[in-house]
């Protein structure tokens, strides 16, 4: 039984996916901070050890949860452009943007962290 639970939900999983390739979402711009920092209003100054989770907060102050469903997405992708803004494009559910695209707006290199 838990089997053909866990085949239904993989093929629902594949079905979702190629639709997803197909439609086109919403474009949600912001920055990536973790969620202990948006609740704070500390967006430019997160500190790494609140990290995670990691949300989308935008200029209009919501925050978003990442869910990562395009092709080339993953955690290396959000983990590099933590503390950075950019635009994400996808749907909202429950709370969360299902992100299929993710363009970062700010060049890295930008600040250095180190005493010369």
């Amino acid at each position: 039984m838990k089997r053909y639970i866990a085949g239904a939900v993989f093929l629902l999983l594949m079905l979702a996916s190629v639709c997803v390739s197909f439609a086109e979402g919403d474009r949600f711009k912001g920055w990536l901070v973790g969620e202990k920092c948006a609740k704070m209003g500390k967006i430019g100054e997160c500190y790494l050890k609140w990290a995670y989770p990691m949300v989308l907060w935008t200029e209009e102050k919501e925050t978003y949860h990442i869910e990562l469903l395009g092709e080339g997405l993953d955690e290396v992708s959000i983990d590099k452009a933590f503390g950075k803004e950019v635009v994400m494009e996808g749907w909202v559910s429950e709370g969360r943007i299902m992100v299929v695209k993710m363009t970062v707006l700010e060049a890295s290199g930008k600040k250095e962290f180190f005493k010369g």
